[in-house]
């Protein structure tokens, strides 16, 4: 995820900043091309990033990173955000996370919960089956069972982080 970062921002920036350039040279001749580490590819994000006023990292869904990668990930996200004052990081995700992201993020993590309502999971809902082409399918007690079941599966909470630079808190 950090080196689709880095390529998002290099694709931003509409050229190769010469750390990046050189640290693909290098480990193409040192390495026979292998792939770049980690700790090689937060420096590089953080090489794309110093050319910005301001960079805003946006993750959706972070639930859905698989516990290997997770505190990995935001270990990363973390030490970039530290060195980098200008950034912003919007993470989302159902409240299970919450914890690791507390915990793998600097202090000063705003944590705010968020959801749909249950009248908006129902309009969707409404769109959705509307757009059905063969609607002779579905009985009315089966539409009626969807729109009353699925609104009540659904988790109410969801968490969107914002860590925010010390320097700035303190202000």
């Amino acid at each position: 995820m950090i080196g689709a970062l880095t390529k998002q921002l290099v694709n931003a920036l509409g050229m190769v900043p010469p750390e990046i350039e050189r640290a693909f040279e290098r480990a193409e001749r040192e390495v026979g091309g292998r792939g770049l580490q980690v700790s090689e590819t937060i420096k590089l994000l953080q090489a794309a990033i110093a050319p910005v006023k301001r960079t805003f990292i946006c993750i959706d869904a972070l639930d859905e990173c698989s516990d290997k990668h997770l505190s990995q990930l935001l270990t990363s996200l973390n030490t970039v955000s530290q060195a980098s004052p200008d950034i912003r990081l919007f993470i989302t995700g159902r409240p299970h996370i919450r914890s690791a992201v507390e915990r793998y993020l600097s202090a000063g993590a705003q944590v705010i919960p968020i959801g749909p309502s249950s009248e908006d999971i129902k309009e969707y809902l409404e769109i959705e089956l509307g757009r059905d082409l063969d609607s002779e399918a579905m009985s009315p007690a089966l539409r009626a069972d969807i729109l009353k079941r699925i609104p009540e599966k659904i988790p109410d909470t969801y968490v969107i982080s914002t860590p925010t630079p010390k320097a700035q808190r303190d202000h």
